[in-house]
């Protein structure tokens, strides 16, 4: 990668009229339950693409990103949610993060950590639990939304055969929501483009505070005909973009009435900018900084974006340390 100047975080838009990068809420009418429906295109296509990640790894990066963007919409303050998870496996960790502003855009990116010595002893297509399932993995929620907000961290287990699975898992123990959901992401075989969409329901009925969610008879028939409706959508519905989200909730949910609300738009955004790279290295001695030249370059690369930044030991000099 060359070295590029970033002064603001990198965004890219997509066309105005696009249908794709927008999660769409949503509630079945006569019923207490909620949900979201995401698709992404471009978004995931940039951010995988950034990075030249083993398919399964890939989809899995995808899926994570997928579940971000679901769970940062569902906040209504500015703030970023991270959505992590780490093991000892071939895939020690993956990262995604949604970043909420005052325009009410999601800003997404994310990455995989990968070892790569691990991920040799394993086929061409392991499987999830092969790559990140692990008695010793856990997944971690964190909703920062600034200093006068108090941090939340949530975690649960890597338990599971996917991501979706361990996030159903994370509503159940964490929260007493009883939560179905889908996750996919995949690469068009034609375009070479990634896409990943999901779709995710939850209960809204309330036990006692303190205690799990109560469902009585008519309620539990209400939430098990919502969850059968959300679990026959097909992996093609998921991923078509001649199938836009209110068309993908009305073939599930007409019967029953579904009403949608606003959808939330996303971007691929990283927040590494130049100058606040350089502020970062000014935080080091003369001796840690001449460890880090390399052919009289310092050269720092983002995890997220994959950009390089290149400065030389002078440049890095000049600015003040904070």
């Amino acid at each position: 990668m060359t070295d590029v100047d970033h002064t603001t975080p990198i965004v890219v838009a997509d066309p105005g009229d696009s249908r794709d990068n927008e999660v769409r809420p949503f509630q079945i009418e006569g019923m207490d339950v909620r949900g979201r429906a995401v698709r992404l295109g471009t978004v995931v296509d940039q951010i995988l693409k950034a990075h030249d990640y083993p398919e399964p790894i890939a989809r899995i990066l995808g899926e994570l990103l997928t579940l971000t963007g679901l769970l940062g919409s569902i906040m209504k303050f500015d703030g970023i949610v991270t959505v992590q998870t780490k093991s000892d496996g071939p895939v020690p960790m993956l990262v995604a993060d949604y970043e909420r502003q005052d325009d009410g855009i999601g800003r997404l990116r994310g990455y995989a950590d990968i070892d790569e010595a691990k991920l040799s002893a394993y086929g061409k297509n392991p499987s999830f639990k092969g790559l990140i399932g692990s008695k010793k993995g856990y997944l971690a929620l964190t909703i920062d939304q600034g200093e006068d907000m108090d941090r939340y961290q949530g975690i649960v287990d890597l338990a599971g055969d996917s991501i979706a699975d361990v996030a159903r898992n994370y509503f159940m123990n964490s929260e007493q929501t009883p939560t179905e959901m889908r996750l996919v992401c995949d690469r068009n075989d034609v375009t070479g483009h990634w896409r990943a969409g999901g779709i995710m329901v939850q209960h809204l009925a309330r036990g006692e505070e303190g205690q799990e969610r109560i469902l009585d008879r008519d309620t539990q028939e209400e939430w098990n005909r919502a969850s059968v409706l959300m679990h026959s959508v097909k992996h093609e519905e998921l991923l078509d973009p001649q199938m836009d989200l209110d068309q993908l909730l009305y073939r599930l949910y007409n019967e029953d009435g579904v009403r949608v609300f606003d959808a939330a738009r996303l971007v691929h955004a990283c927040r590494c900018s130049r100058e606040r790279l350089q502020t970062v290295l000014t935080q080091f001695d003369d001796g840690e900084l001449a460890e880090m030249v390399r052919e009289g370059v310092i050269d720092v690369n983002c995890q997220f974006c994959n950009t390089t930044y290149i400065f030389t030991p002078d440049e890095v000099r000049s600015v003040e340390p904070e």
